[in-house]
């Protein structure tokens, strides 16, 4: 989250070097007299019986006093990266291995889960599409690519590394930076993009957190799925100016990560205007959207991703924030009841929405 930037601080610590003249005695050659007995700090006898729990001319209290419910590690002091791993715990146990990088509607309801279609609308009324075929346990998929107008029909086309080699001509020196900046980490842009930051809004960031980790869960079940190989292992030319990632192309991991954390984001924002315009909510909304794509646009543009990677992206995205992370904070009666169990997730949800009050 590029927060341990902070530790940088510590170097404010070097002005302690000037106690260093101290040690001078008064003056040159001077007789040096130590100050305190030469004892560990946590020996320095007021430090040694300031635990907790210790009653003062009682003596020593007990190493490991009985402590109740004041004293224990407050949920707000969890750093974000480590409350991400704690929402991904109860969400491994929701039904997510069903929501699939296929479109509701557009699976093959003949094949195994995670069989369709990717469609895309093509130039000049044509409609692109990846047919995905996902074989038997442990047998990769098919990807076939076809494109054609309504009265021609589908055709085998080359559309997808058409695109990519477009891009890389005529994009990619202006995308660089970004391309070079997102490969390892991208959430920075989501919380510029709002203004916020783990100490203005720590719980928010927390939400992003989780968002970011569960996307990533999400892609990586399927990416072992569907093994689908990059685009420059096929086309070496399209030299990728980042390093190729250790992991199966579909789908996208930046694009499902994006959009999910697009989409958690969003869900945190008040709902009443702000910035003193009744069109600024809409405006940061369109904003983040836009943000998400970019970011899979940019690894397409990289040589990394194909077109169909960056959709199936975020369909497994939207997926799993409909069927599952929505669920777990929309409850229904009084008192409310959740369809998915993630009470986690649901109270930094909660906290995160004051945050922006």
């Amino acid at each position: 989250m590029g927060a341990n930037t902070a530790n940088t601080a510590n170097t404010a610590n070097t002005a302690n070097a000037g106690n260093a003249g101290s040690t001078s005695g008064g003056g040159a050659g001077g007789l040096i007299i130590a100050d305190r007995v030469d004892l560990p700090f946590v020996k320095d006898t007021d430090v040694e019986m300031a635990r907790v729990g210790h009653v003062p001319g009682a003596g020593l209290p007990p190493v490991c006093p009985p402590i109740g419910p004041p004293t224990v590690f407050q949920d707000r002091k969890v750093d974000p990266f480590f409350a991400g791993w704690q929402v991904l715990a109860e969400f491994s146990a929701t039904n997510w291995r069903q929501q699939s990088p296929i479109k509701t509607g557009e699976e093959n309801a003949a094949g195994p889960l995670g069989s369709g279609t990717i469609y895309r609308r093509g130039p000049n009324l044509t409609r692109q599409r990846v047919e995905i075929v996902l074989g038997a346990a442990g047998t990769p998929a098919t990807f076939t690519t076809l494109s054609g107008t309504a009265a021609q029909g589908p055709q085998p086309s080359d559309w997808e590394f058409d695109r990519l080699m477009r891009a890389y001509v005529d994009e990619r020196p202006d995308a660089l930076s970004e391309i070079v900046s997102q490969s390892n980490e991208f959430l920075t842009y989501f919380m510029d993009l709002q203004s916020f930051h783990s100490v203005s809004h720590p719980a928010t960031c927390k939400v992003v957190q989780s968002a970011s980790l569960i996307g990533l869960f999400c892609c990586q079940y399927w990416k072992n799925k569907y093994k689908r190989v990059r685009p420059a292992q096929l086309f070496p030319g399209l030299l990728p100016p980042v390093a190729t990632p250790g992991h199966a192309a579909f789908p996208s991991g930046h694009a499902t990560q994006a959009q999910l954390v697009f989409r958690c984001l969003r869900s945190v924002l008040p709902v009443t205007p702000i910035g003193g315009s009744a069109n600024s909510l809409n405006s940061m909304a369109s904003a983040g959207e836009r943000l998400s794509r970019r970011i899979a646009r940019n690894r397409e543009i990289a040589g990394l991703h194909y077109p169909s990677d960056s959709i199936g992206g975020r369909q497994l995205a939207n997926k799993v924030y409909d069927e599952i992370l929505l669920q777990a904070v929309d409850g229904v009666g009084i008192p409310p009841t959740y369809v998915v169990d993630m009470p986690i997730y649901r109270e930094l949800v909660r906290q995160a929405s004051l945050e922006w009050v």
